[in-house]
This record gives structure tokens, C-alpha cells and sequence, in this order.
């Protein structure tokens, strides 16, 4: 028998999995991304208007309109097969490399690969804030290291960072969807004990600070985590900010300097910022105690 299935095109640059995570319902069959559109599938028969008022809701609350949105008909296809023939495996920095299950693994290459299939839960490696702060990583860890990672998503920043050497990650998210995400994708690509994921945001308590704080989150939502920085972090720690736009920074930055810390860099991809960030120390000189001179490079 002959199936009918709906087809949504947004014009829209954003990560699928944070896009699907946010809709009220679980009714799609798959997603996938190319050049700055985002196609989502439905069966036919799960289609309905307030499916349509859901997808608008979020693009609303996304601040993306509905401009770019289109709705279709397809006929009876292997569009699963289709979707994943679409996605390929993606490289980030120099030593990680990401792919579907359904890819083989390239044993040319010298750094190490995680298996991530798309769910709801953001974070697949695509999208340019998950990158930078991949990227930033890779620079960062020496080995031994606690990681916190707030709005952990898939948990692929918690990963990465066990595999380059870090000795434990704490991966946070709201979503119990994300949360459930995350461990499967643990699980699957061999880890044991670390990383750890867990239900709760930043303003749970902590048994003790952190030598790195990964946040990849919104904009709006991390001058508010500024404020918890002092017991996250370590004197000596580092943090790094992702998900900012131009229009976040002035915000951000004045909420760290209420906070006691400054920025160290501020690394750019596409319209998206990224920012490592350390407590802001006092110094003394000539028998005076003054604040260390805040300097800031960009990349």
C-alpha cells in the first residue's frame, strides 16, 4: 500500500537535533541538514495543523519567523535511506572525527572517531558552536582534568574531552530527552564510568569547583551562568562560552567582570563567538594591590 509522507523545508542555519528537541511532540520521522536548510519528515498520517502551530512556535521562539518554511506532500519513497545517504562523516579540529553508524570507520585516520546518529538532542558536530569549542579543546586539555559541561545535549564535548585526555567530565542538561541521548551515545562509543550525565542545570549545587567549564548554550542564558562561575570554576580554572552572537557579547562580558573574571579569547565561526574565560586575579605592585590588566585576543 502507497504512503504518503510531509517534507518541511526552513531556511534556517541551526543544528537538527536542537531543532527537533525543541518541538512539543515526537511525531517526525528524521531530519536532516544541507547549505543552510533543514528538511524534517512526517508520515502522512501524524500530520496535522497543530503539528504546522508547533513548528511555527518554535521558529518563533528561535527568532527565525516563518519566511522561510514550506510545507509538501511526497509520495511513497525510502526517504530514510535518502537522509542517510545525506549525512557524511565530519571532521573537527585536527583529532576527531564524527560519524553515523552506518558509515565505516577510517582507519587512516590519526586522531579518534565517536559514533553520533542524529536524536533529539543537540549537539552532532555540525553546527559551528559545537565545533569552536571542539576546536578550543584541542588546545586546552593537558591531561587530568574535571570537566563540567552544562547543557551537555548529546554529551559530545564531555566525550571529546575524556578522549583527549581529561580524567572526568559532569555533562548537565534540563532535558531528561538529552540526558537519556547522551548515555546511549556513551555507551555506544565504549566509555565507562566517565563521562557521567546527569538531569540539572548550573544552579545545582556542586561538591567542589571544576578545572574546566564547557557551557555551549544560548546567548541569553550565559551572562546568568556568569554569576555561578566563582563556585564552578577554580581559581586556576578555565571556561569557555559557545552559542554567542554579536549582540550577546557586550552582556556576557559585563556580567563576567561583575563575576571577577575576564576574557582571555574570543574565537569567531560564521556569525557565532566563542569565549575562554579565567578568573580575574589581583596583583601586587610597588606594595599596592591592584586588578590584572584584562587583554583579549581574537581569533
Amino acid at each position: 500500500m502507497d504512503r504518503n509522507f510531509v517534507e518541511v523545508v526552513i531556511e534556517a542555519e541551526m543544528d537538527a537535533g536542537e531543532f527537533l528537541g525543541m518541538l512539543a511532540e515526537d511525531k517526525f520521522l528524521g531530519s536532516w541538514e544541507e547549505e543552510g536548510l533543514l528538511h524534517v519528515y512526517w508520515p502522512g498520517d501524524r500530520w496535522d495543523p497543530g503539528v504546522l502551530e508547533d513548528l511555527k512556535r518554535v521558529l518563533k521562539n528561535l527568532g527565525t519567523g516563518n519566511a522561510g518554511l514550506s510545507v509538501r506532500s511526497i509520495g511513497d519513497r525510502d526517504w530514510n535511506a535518502a537522509w542517510a545517504a545525506s549525512l557524511a562523516p565530519l571532521r573537527l579540529g585536527r583529532n576527531v572525527r564524527i560519524r553515523q553508524s552506518w558509515h565505516a570507520p577510517d582507519p587512516s585516520f590519526g586522531g579518534f572517531e565517536l559514533v553520533i546518529d542524529p536524536k533529539r538532542a543537540f549537539g552532532t558536530g555540525h553546527h559551528a558552536t559545537t565545533r569552536l569549542v571542539i576546536e578550543w579543546l584541542e588546545d586546552r586539555i593537558r591531561g587530568g582534568e574535571r570537566i563540567l559541561d552544562v547543557g551537555a545535549g548529546s554529551g559530545i564535548l564531555s566525550m571529546v574531552a575524556i578522549r583527549l585526555g581529561a580524567a572526568s567530565a559532569l555533562g548537565l542538561d534540563t532535558d531528561p530527552v538529552a540526558v537519556d541521548c547522551a548515555r546511549e551515545y556513551a555507551e555506544a562509543n565504549g566509555f565507562g564510568r566517565e563521562p557521567v550525565f546527569r538531569v540539572g542545570s548550573f544552579e545545582n549545587p556542586v561538591s567542589e569547583p571544576f578545572d574546566v567549564v564547557l557551557a555551549n548554550i544560548d546567548g541569553r542564558t550565559l551572562p546568568a551562568l556568569s554569576g555561578f562561575l566563582p563556585r564552578l570554576l577554580k581559581e586556576d580554572g578555565i571556561a569557555c562560552y559557545s552559542g554567542l552572537q554579536q549582540q550577546d557579547l557586550q552582556e556576557v562580558q559585563s556580567a563576567l567582570a561583575k563575576a571577577g573574571f575576564r576574557i582571555l579569547a574570543r574565537m569567531q565561526r560564521e556569525e557565532w563567538f566563542a569565549l575562554e574565560i579565567r578568573k580575574l586575579r589581583k596583583i601586587r605592585r610597588g606594595g599596592a594591590e591592584c586588578a590584572e590588566r584584562r587583554s583579549e585576543i581574537i581569533y
